[in-house]
């Protein structure tokens, strides 16, 4: 008897299609179906959640059968840590799945400051060209500065295109 991986909630074809090739041999994968949510986690051994709401002691207590939940997201925030654990079932994340576009996001953002964006935007929104002396005008450029994440963590690392840390 196959191994039953529950992938919920529905995703769009693409999505589905790529969970279905991942799909390793002696598995078999469960769409979940939202209309019974709870007879499909029923039938699973595994749960791979996608976008899946809270799971809480109801979730745990509706898969008896369910071994691991493997999250598609980098944090734990949909699920009830305490409840997983006192079902006995590991929850696994995907961390560093964002690493470099958070590394990005941060770069840009310590551009936005050092261009002050968030100012000038505002003071050309409110039609002032030019407004204060020398001093509040002042932008700062990067010409022979150097600028970068520091860090060995997933977001450090990759940011600076070293692959993740091993776990």
């Amino acid at each position: 008897m196959a191994t039953k991986i529950l992938f919920a909630p529905k995703q769009s074809d693409a999505v589905l299609e790529i969970a279905r090739s991942l799909t390793p041999a002696g598995f078999e994968l469960l769409i979940a179906n939202s209309a019974r949510p709870s007879s499909t986690r029923r039938r699973a051994g595994r749960v791979l959640p996608g976008l899946a709401r809270q799971m809480g002691g109801e979730f745990f207590r509706s898969a008896p059968n369910l071994k691991l939940v493997q999250l598609l997201s980098a944090g734990y925030d949909r699920v009830d840590i305490e409840a997983a654990r006192k079902a006995g079932v590991p929850v696994s994340n995907n961390g560093g799945a964002n690493a470099i576009a958070v590394a990005e996001h941060t770069l840009m953002l310590i551009l936005a400051v050092l261009k002050r964006v968030v100012r000038f935007h505002n003071d050309v929104v409110a039609g002032k060209w030019r407004v204060g002396g020398f001093d509040d005008q002042r932008v700062y450029e990067l010409s022979r500065r150097t600028l970068g994440i520091v860090g060995l963590g997933n977001i450090g690392r990759r940011s600076r295109g070293g692959p993740p840390p091993s776990t």
